[in-house]
C-alpha cells in the first residue's frame, strides 16, 4: 500500500487525502507497537530475574520417608537446631561420619551438581529402592539400617543440581548434605572414622580361706581384672585394707607398686599414658597377689572385709572413674576350750562356773542362686555351757529394721533384703535360759553396691510360609492365598534383667497392600487401621540372656491386585509387588509377577521450559516486535515527509 500510494502520487495528486489518512493510520499502528515492545521487554525484566533468583520447589518434601530430616531444613540456624535437638537421629547420623553439630555451624554452603567428582557421589536415605550401586549402612545408635545409593540415580533428565552444606572430616573427606531433604552425601569411596571404643573393666577377688580367721593368721587375696572393650589409659588397681589387717606382700610382675596403707596401688610402668588393653586379645586375664595378716588383738566376731576396685581416665578428659568396688570378707572366731566362754573383751577365754550362753559369731552372704544382690542371708552361731540354752535370736539391721527367730539350735538363718544403696551395722541378741546376752562377736557390716550395668535389648525378625512350609520365607516367592507368620523377637543380650520393657511396634502399612492381617493371631497386640502399625502395649520382664517373642500372621491376597507399577524415581514402593518391612532387620517377601494395567504415565519432572528458556524466547519476540514497531514508525515519518514536501511544491 506504502509504495503503491508514493508511486501513483505524482500521476493522480487528490492521492494525498489518502496518503494523509494512511499516515495518521501508521502512526496509530506506531503506538500500539511501543506498548506492545515495552510489554515484551517487562516481560523480559521479570524472567531475568527468576534466572538470578529462582523459585524453590514447594513440592521436595518427600512422603516416602527416605529424607534424613523430613522436609529438608531452609536455612543453616535450622538445620544447627535440628542437630543439637537429635531430630530423627540426625545427630547420630552425623557422628557416624566423625561430624558433630559444631561441624554444621561452621559448614560452607555451595551448589552440587549429580555428575561432579566423575560421578562418584552416594547419597544416603532411609529407604531401599533397589537402585545400581545401592548399599545398606548400619549406624550405632539408630534401629534401622539406611541406604546409599549413587547421587544421579535420582536424575530423571539430565544432571540435578542441590544446594547443599560442605563440610570435611578430621581427615579431610568431604560430607554434604542436602537443604532439600537433609539426606548425607559423600564420595563412594568414604571411610567412616573408626569408633572410639570405651574401655570396659571388670573385677573379680577371691580370698584363702574363706569363713573364719583367727588372730594372726594370713589371708591370701588374688585380684582378676579384665577389660572387655578399648584401651584403658592411666589404668590402676586399687586395693583398700582394712584397719584388722597388716599388708605382707605382693606379686604383680614389673608393674609399679604403691604402698601408701591403707591404699594400695598396682599400675603399668609404661609412660605416657600406663594403658590396659583389650584382654581377649591377650588371651588371659591381668592377675595379682596380695598377702595380709590379721593383727593380734582383734577380738571375735570381727569382720575383715577387703575392698578393690579399677580406675581409669575417660579418653577425652581428666576426669577418673572407678568401677564398683569388689569386697571380700572374713570372720575372726576365738575357739574356747570346753568350759570356757569367751571374755568381754571379746579376746581371751574365761571359765564359766554358772550356766551361760552367748553369741560367738554372726556372718552375711547372698546365695548362689540368689540374682537380688540386696538380699542378704544372715547365720548366728551361739554355744550354751553348764546346762543354759538357747530361746531366741533378735536381729537387729542397722535401718530400725527388727525380727526375731524363736530357735533354741546353736545356729539360726534369717533373710533379710534392704531397700537402699548404703551401708548397715548389722547385729543380733541372744536371749538364754540366763538372759540377754550381746557383745561384739554378734556385729557385722553390709554394703549395698547400685547396680553397675544396664540391660542392653536387640531386635530381630523372621517370616516363615506356613502354607509352602518354609521355616525362612525371607527373599522368597509367596502364591496367592499363601499364609505367612512373622515372629518378632526382643532379646536381652546383657546380663541383668530388663524390667517394665515397652516392646517395639510393628509397621506394617506396605505388607497389608498385599495381604490381609489374621485378627485372632495378634499374641496380645491391638491393631491400629488407620496409621497400619500393630503395637504390645503391656510392658514385660525380660531376664538377662533371654529373649521374648511375639507372632502373627498374614494372608496373601487372592488375586493378588495389579495395581500399575509407579516410577521408582517418585520415592515410592508401593506397587512393586514385594512385601517388605524392617524390625532390627529386614525382611523381604516377594510376589508373582502378574500383569500390569497401564492406565497412566507417570512423570517425575515438568518439560525443561524454566526460566533461561522462557528468557531465550522472550528476546526472539522483543526483536520481532521492535523490528515491526521501527518499520511502522520509519514507513509514518516517510509519508510525513512526503506530505510536507507536496503541499509546499504545490503538487510539483
Amino acid at each position: 500500500m506504502f509504495n503503491k500510494l508514493i508511486s501513483n502520487l505524482p500521476f493522480n495528486p487528490s492521492l494525498i487525502d489518502q496518503v494523509s489518512f494512511y499516515a495518521k493510520r501508521l502512526q496509530k499502528e506506531s503506538g500500539i507497537r511501543r506498548v506492545g515492545l515495552g510489554l515484551v521487554a517487562l516481560t523480559l525484566l521479570v524472567q531475568g530475574f527468576a534466572v538470578m533468583a529462582p523459585a524453590q520447589a514447594n513440592v521436595s518434601c518427600d512422603p516416602s520417608g527416605n529424607d534424613i530430616i523430613q522436609c529438608g531444613f531452609k536455612t543453616k540456624s535450622e538445620a544447627i537446631n535440628k542437630c543439637r535437638s537429635n531430630a530423627q537421629g540426625f545427630s547420630t547420623i552425623l557422628k557416624h561420619y566423625g561430624l558433630n553439630c559444631d561441624s554444621v555451624a561452621g559448614a560452607g554452603i555451595q551448589n552440587l551438581r549429580s555428575t561432579d567428582s566423575n560421578r562418584a557421589l552416594m547419597s544416603l536415605g532411609r529407604k531401599p529402592y533397589q537402585k545400581p550401586g545401592e548399599t545398606s549402612v548400619q549406624i550405632a545408635g539408630l534401629s534401622q539400617s539406611l541406604y546409599q545409593r549413587p547421587l544421579w540415580s535420582w536424575d530423571s533428565r539430565g544432571p540435578s543440581t542441590y544446594k547443599v552444606l560442605t563440610m570435611h572430616t578430621a581427615d579431610k573427606q568431604p560430607v554434604y548434605i542436602m537443604y532439600e531433604c537433609g539426606n548425607i552425601v559423600t564420595l563412594n569411596n568414604f571411610k567412616p572414622p573408626s569408633p572410639q571404643v570405651p574401655a570396659n573393666l571388670k573385677l573379680a577377688k577371691s580370698n584363702q580361706p574363706t569363713g573364719f580367721v583367727k588372730p594372726g593368721q594370713t589371708i591370701d587375696y588374688t585380684l582378676a581384672f579384665t577389660n572387655k572393650g578399648g584401651q584403658a589409659i592411666f589404668f590402676s588397681v586399687n586395693d583398700i585394707l582394712p584397719p584388722t589387717v597388716d599388708y605382707v606382700s605382693s606379686s604383680y610382675g614389673n608393674w609399679v607398686f604403691e604402698n601408701k596403707s591403707p591404699n594400695l596401688k598396682w599400675f603399668n610402668n609404661t609412660p605416657p599414658f600406663y594403658t590396659f588393653g583389650n584382654t581377649d586379645a591377650f588371651g588371659t586375664p591381668g592377675f595379682i597377689k596380695l598377702k595380709v595378716k590379721v593383727k593380734n588383738n582383734v577380738t571375735n566376731g570381727t569382720q575383715i572385709c577387703n575392698r578393690a576396685y579399677l580406675q581409669d581416665v575417660k579418653v577425652g578428659t581428666s576426669t577418673a572413674r572407678n568401677t564398683p568396688q569388689v569386697q571380700v570378707c572374713n570372720t575372726v572366731k576365738i575357739d574356747c576350750p570346753t568350759g570356757q566362754i569367751l571374755g568381754s573383751d571379746g579376746r581371751t577365754c574365761e571359765d564359766v562356773v554358772v550356766p551361760d550362753a552367748q553369741c560367738t559369731s554372726l556372718t552375711a552372704f547372698i546365695k548362689p542362686d540368689e540374682t537380688n544382690t540386696r538380699k542378704y542371708t544372715f547365720e548366728t552361731k551361739a554355744n550354751a555351757v553348764n546346762g543354759a540354752t538357747v530361746e531366741s535370736y533378735t536381729y537387729d539391721f542397722g535401718n530400725g529394721d527388727t525380727k526375731t527367730n524363736n530357735n533354741s539350735e546353736l545356729t539360726d538363718q534369717i533373710e533379710y533384703e534392704f531397700n537402699q544403696v548404703k551401708s548397715y551395722d548389722v547385729t543380733v541378741t541372744v536371749k538364754s535360759s540366763v538372759g540377754d546376752k550381746a557383745s561384739l562377736s554378734c556385729q557385722t557390716k553390709v554394703t549395698i553396691n547400685p547396680p553397675d550395668e544396664e540391660p542392653v535389648l536387640s531386635i530381630s525378625k523372621k517370616a516363615k510360609n506356613i502354607t509352602q512350609d518354609k521355616e525362612d520365607a525371607n527373599n522368597t516367592v509367596a502364591r496367592a492365598g499363601d499364609v505367612i507368620e512373622y515372629s518378632l523377637t526382643t532379646s536381652n543380650v546383657s546380663n541383668v534383667d530388663a524390667k517394665d520393657t515397652a516392646l517395639q511396634p510393628e509397621d506394617l502399612t506396605d505388607v497389608l497392600e498385599y495381604s490381609d492381617l489374621d485378627l485372632n493371631t495378634l499374641d496380645g497386640g491391638v491393631f491400629d487401621d488407620q496409621t497400619k502399625v500393630l503395637a504390645w502395649n503391656e510392658k514385660v520382664t525380660i531376664k538377662a540372656n533371654q529373649s521374648t517373642t511375639k507372632t502373627f500372621r498374614v494372608t496373601v491376597k487372592n488375586p493378588i491386585p495389579s495395581t500399575p507399577r509407579p516410577d521408582i524415581q517418585n520415592n515410592r514402593s508401593s506397587g512393586d509387588l514385594v512385601m517388605q518391612n524392617i524390625y532390627g532387620n529386614q525382611v523381604t517377601i516377594k510376589l508373582p509377577t502378574t500383569p500390569v494395567k497401564t492406565t497412566e504415565q507417570v512423570t517425575t519432572t515438568l518439560p525443561n521450559t524454566g526460566p533461561g528458556e522462557s528468557l531465550a524466547i522472550g528476546f526472539g519476540v522483543l526483536v520481532i516486535a521492535g523490528y515491526f514497531y521501527s518499520r511502522s514508525r520509519l514507513m509514518a515519518k516517510e509519508l510525513d515527509i512526503v506530505k510536507k514536501e507536496y503541499t509546499t511544491s504545490g503538487g510539483l
